[in-house]
């Protein structure tokens, strides 16, 4: 029964991610620099803008294949032990987040 709970967050999560990955494309399209058209603290913002923008798809591309890890671990009958030392670990610890692959004492060192 907690198994299929777990399954049922990773795919809203996954879900949620894709979605995300698909509408914010144009904030990591690449920064006009034509000076006639805006000026040198616009385009450096635009910079910023641009390079936290690439930072947080390539952190939702990561978080993405935990999601996706996860769910065949699930498939597999391998979900909820830890990919490090091999020991079951603490339910509370899926709870905050379902796409974990260590024990708390694994994921410390």
């Amino acid at each position: 029964m907690q198994i299929d709970s777990f399954r049922q967050q990773l795919l809203q999560l996954q879900s949620e991610l894709m979605n995300l990955s698909s509408t914010s494309v144009d904030a990591a399209k690449p920064v006009e620099l034509d000076q006639a058209t805006i000026g040198r603290l616009t385009r450096m913002d635009a910079m910023r803008a641009q390079s936290m923008a690439i930072e947080t798809k390539v952190r939702r591309q990561h978080q993405l294949l935990r999601v996706e890890g996860a769910l065949q671990r699930i498939t597999t009958g391998d979900y909820g032990v830890c990919l490090t030392c091999g020991e079951e670990m603490n339910i509370r610890r899926l709870e905050v987040d379902p796409s974990y692959t260590q024990c708390i004492k694994c994921a410390d060192k």
